[in-house]
């Protein structure tokens, strides 16, 4: 469970897993999970945007999408990206994607650093893309919390879980269905305050329930006038 593992010197190395699909293939992509006892699953119901080009090298079209996210191991993380393949054939067009991105930081109760692969401390970055997952309703409480510790603001995505029954296996908590997910752009100082400040004040035990974890982000334009312009020379 994340509540015992965080309290270790030697937090687990996590994964978020993303797939997109299209919607009526979900049904293929969730029992890849169940398969795997993979149960933090979230879907976020999308359509695609890009130009028709993009759209067909991504092997994607533009009917309905289901986006799913699971946070997991990295080795759980790459056998199911293996299932789903067997599952999905992705290198046949209009599959879908499936990709990961290592955890930097994880929020249960307290904040804590995750690892590489090889044992090692993940690469520090100067900002952070924190994702909260809480219960439905209750993104106000969240972004109040998250603006008292320094977030500036942050986007809200309508999310349902799916594959629930052995949630608590990992998390020691239960995912209700209805969920939302708050994504706030953070400085990597601010992010360890906002995710800490949201686990003390709406976090587990509480009615919004609220677990965060955080990606480290490379290029960032449109929160300071200081951050590197890197994004616009590539």
């Amino acid at each position: 469970m994340l509540s015992q593992e965080c309290k270790s010197h030697k937090p687990p190395a996590l994964c978020l897993l993303g797939v997109i699909c299209d919607r009526e293939k979900s049904g293929r992509v969730v029992s890849v999970f169940e398969g795997q006892d993979i149960y933090f699953n979230l879907i976020v119901l999308g359509w695609g945007t890009a130009h028709s080009k993009i759209l067909g090298y991504l092997g994607l079209d533009e009917s309905e999408k289901s986006c799913f996210f699971t946070i997991l191991p990295k080795l759980a993380a790459k056998a199911a990206l293996e299932g789903l393949d067997a599952e999905m054939d992705f290198g046949k067009p209009g599959q879908g994607v499936a990709y990961t991105a290592p955890v930097d930081q994880a929020c249960y109760h307290r904040v804590v650093a995750l690892e590489t692969d090889d044992g090692g401390t993940i690469v520090e970055h100067e900002y952070q893309m924190i994702m909260s997952v809480v219960t439905r309703g209750y993104t106000e409480e969240l972004m109040e919390v998250a603006r008292a510790a320094g977030a500036t603001g942050g986007t809200v995505l309508h999310a349902r879980g799916s594959g629930l029954t052995g949630a608590g296996k990992f998390f020691g908590i239960t995912i209700q269905p209805e969920k939302e997910i708050v994504m706030i752009l953070s400085t990597t100082e601010d992010s360890r305050n906002i995710m800490q400040n949201i686990a003390d004040k709406i976090g587990p035990g509480t009615e919004v329930n609220a677990i965060s974890f955080s990606f480290g982000v490379t290029d960032v334009m449109g929160i300071s006038c200081d951050v590197p312009k890197t994004v616009l020379e590539k």
